[in-house]
């Protein structure tokens, strides 16, 4: 192929990759302003019960009381990050429940 038409079929990719690119980075735009738009609890509710399902599915015997024992865990933290969030009050002025930093 000539050196032209190379360059010429870059730029065109290049194009398309712009186009993607920003469809993409919209798409992500809208993903997050329907999540905020959901309450934390609903999110926190359905995270937790998913997590409790999948320990359940995925381990037998001790290991599942241990993985039910920290999506307990888990899910008190998100809740008091959630309440610190929506100004939950006294409850929430340690948003990790725990004194740690929150991952």
């Amino acid at each position: 192929m000539p050196r032209k038409q190379l360059i010429e079929n870059i730029r065109k990719m290049d194009g398309k990759l712009s186009l993607e690119q920003s469809l993409l980075k919209l798409n992500g735009r809208e993903r997050v302003a329907y999540l905020r738009g959901l309450s934390p609890w609903l999110l926190i509710g359905a995270g937790a019960a998913g997590g409790i399902l999948l320990g359940i599915l995925g381990s037998g015997g001790r290991s599942r009381i241990v993985s039910a024992g920290m999506t307990g865990l888990h899910v008190w933290r998100l809740k008091m990050l959630a309440s610190s969030l929506t100004g939950g009050g006294a409850d929430a002025a340690d948003a990790t429940g725990m004194g740690g930093d929150v991952a």
